[in-house]
């Protein structure tokens, strides 16, 4: 049950890295795209997942009563058709049907040559065999399933079917690849989620260092004293002092990170970079730029500070901002007033033409393509921006 329940909240934070992939090239991501990344994951550790679960309870009377060893006869599953009972069948069945989507994906989604794909599944298919034959590789003090050939044989056989099927649908469905060029100035909410991960884990990787350095300087520059507090520069302190130095180093590594980084770059954070958003969905200049940062930093710095203090009032503040995204597709520091008419003329010729050399350096490589790209960027050139 734990395994079940766990099963698509663990499979949705591993597709994450696949979704910021798939930024990274196309700078966008479709609908189908992020279902079509998620159900590989989902399937994928299903895979794996039923076929090493359940675990027996008591090892010690498992294996004092089971002794599995390898079944190696290729052919045995030829009798298991002409003389096993409906449970025989059904499970062959089953071993072939099971594979069939990875065979699917592989061509659809990944594209790979049939040879690749189909060693790629038998290597599945051997490595799941060898987990179960070694007891998750020596976890369990036993084999608690049967190491069998002709599993390998028919899971390779399902994936065929599968790549076939897969080649099939592709003739008549064919694909056809969408690419954008230049920065993304709307990003959604999946776009906006996965950059923010991207940051988040930075920020905290930085955070954890800077914070153990401190606790480790901490230890080296105070006398313990016997009430429980420390000598500290002939002061005493207490351990609340290291807590708030902690806190502290967190509140240095989001500033940097959310704050000096996008500021300086055009709205882009680092995961920004990484998938081709910028933060600032509109063009702001003077007072109006400080209040947008102000107010995002407000926001999202609460919600790190919160996280890195364990309240569970983090959680809100998240709930908050997507019902708010749902109800108005925007978040509340875009609502901060932009630049217009004369004030927006000037800034394009300073700072937005500075923040967009990637979005031009885009809009003259795909200039090779084609002409409308190119027009499109003389349209948009009091912005220096190439929007979607």
């Amino acid at each position: 049950m734990l395994a079940l329940l766990a099963w698509p909240i663990i499979s949705l934070i591993l597709t994450l890295p696949i979704l910021a992939g798939i930024y990274h090239r196309n700078h966008e991501l479709s609908w189908g795209a992020s279902v079509t990344a998620y159900v590989a994951v989902l399937y994928a550790l299903g895979v794996f997942a039923f076929t090493q679960y359940p675990i027996p309870a008591n090892p010690t009377r498992f294996c004092a009563t089971h002794h599995y060893g390898p079944q190696l006869n290729l052919w045995l599953f030829i009798p298991q058709l002409l003389h096993g009972g409906l449970f025989d069948v059904l499970q062959l069945a089953c071993n072939v049907v099971f594979f069939i989507p990875m065979g699917f994906m592989l061509q659809r989604w990944a594209k790979w040559p049939w040879w690749i794909s189909i060693l790629f599944a038998f290597g599945c298919s051997v490595f799941i065999e060898t987990t179960q034959l070694t007891g998750l590789w020596g976890i369990y003090p036993c084999a608690y399933r049967h190491f069998d050939v002709d599993d390998m044989l028919t899971n390779t056989t399902g994936a065929v079917i599968g790549y076939a099927l897969g080649a099939l649908y592709t003739h008549f469905v064919p694909q056809h690849a969408h690419r954008t060029v230049g920065l993304v100035r709307q990003p959604g909410l999946v776009h906006r989620t996965v950059s923010f991960v991207i940051d988040m884990l930075i920020t905290g990787i930085v955070y954890a260092m800077l914070a153990m350095f401190w606790m480790w300087l901490f230890t080296r520059m105070v006398v313990p004293l016997n009430d429980g507090t420390f000598m500290l520069l002939h002061q005493r302190v207490g351990i609340r002092l290291m807590q708030l130095g902690v806190w502290l180093c967190g509140a240095v590594a989001f500033l940097v990170f959310e704050l000096v980084i996008p500021a300086r770059h055009g709205g882009r954070t680092l995961g920004g970079m990484y998938t081709h958003m910028t933060v600032e969905t509109k063009l702001r200049h003077g007072m109006k730029r400080v209040m947008f940062y102000l107010v995002r930093t407000a926001i999202r710095g609460a919600m790190f500070m919160l996280a890195i203090m364990f309240k569970t009032f983090v959680f809100w503040i998240m709930a908050f901002l997507l019902v708010f995204w749902i109800v108005a597709r925007h978040m509340p520091w875009d609502y901060i007033p932009a630049d217009t008419g004369r004030a927006r003329s000037r800034g394009g010729s300073r700072g937005e033409l500075r923040d967009g050399r990637h979005d031009n350096h885009a809009a003259s490589v795909s200039n090779t393509a084609g002409g409308d790209v190119r027009e499109h960027a003389r349209e948009h050139a009091d912005t220096g921006v190439i929007e979607r």
